[in-house]
């Protein structure tokens, strides 16, 4: 949803202002009974209190709309980042993103913009150990928790973050 206006916003918008109208005429009528409600002096009290239980609780839920407006201006401004697949990430609409062998292109940025860890080293390395072959390179991409790794010669695009890495293709334009 890239839209501006957001339904639950807009619902506990109305919810407020609702609220706010409600305890105010509730408060107006219990103020205007004088007597008849037989809680003698105590009907002003009541009155008043029931206005500002209206009034509270109509500026709490504005304040949940805004803080609802103001998320979905956050996924928006994501969203426009994402507004095309990023070169080299495969998409849902990829047969083989499916089976995780989606095709990275060689726009997928390597650079030494983070150092990799010790950690994600030893997990790559021992993931190409345990298939019987040597990791001669790694480099750090600009996506997170993705690397790409010289085996034997040839590139490909690993991914960690899972239970297992995820070996993608480096397609060379």
């Amino acid at each position: 949803m890239t839209s501006k206006e957001n339904k639950i916003a807009a619902a506990l918008y109305v919810v407020g202002a609702l609220s706010i109208i409600v305890g105010a005429i509730s408060g107006l009528y219990y103020g205007s009974q004088g007597d008849a409600g037989g809680f003698g002096e105590s009907n002003a009290r009541i009155a008043w209190g029931v206005f500002i239980d209206g009034l509270v609780w109509g500026i709490v839920f504005f304040g949940f709309a805004e803080v609802i407006k103001l998320l979905q201006g956050i996924y928006n401004q994501g969203e426009q980042g994402r507004g095309k697949p990023a070169a080299g990430v495969p998409s849902d609409s990829d047969p083989d993103s499916k089976t995780g062998g989606g095709a990275y292109s060689e726009s997928v940025k390597e650079g030494p913009q983070k150092e990799i860890s010790e950690i994600e080293r030893g997990q790559i390395e021992g993931f190409y150990a345990g298939k019987g072959f040597t990791v001669e390179n790694i480099a750090v991409t600009e996506r997170e928790d993705c690397f790409v790794v010289t085996v034997n010669g040839k590139k490909e695009v690993v991914e960690l973050g899972g239970f297992k890495p995820i070996v993608h293709p480096y397609k060379v334009n």
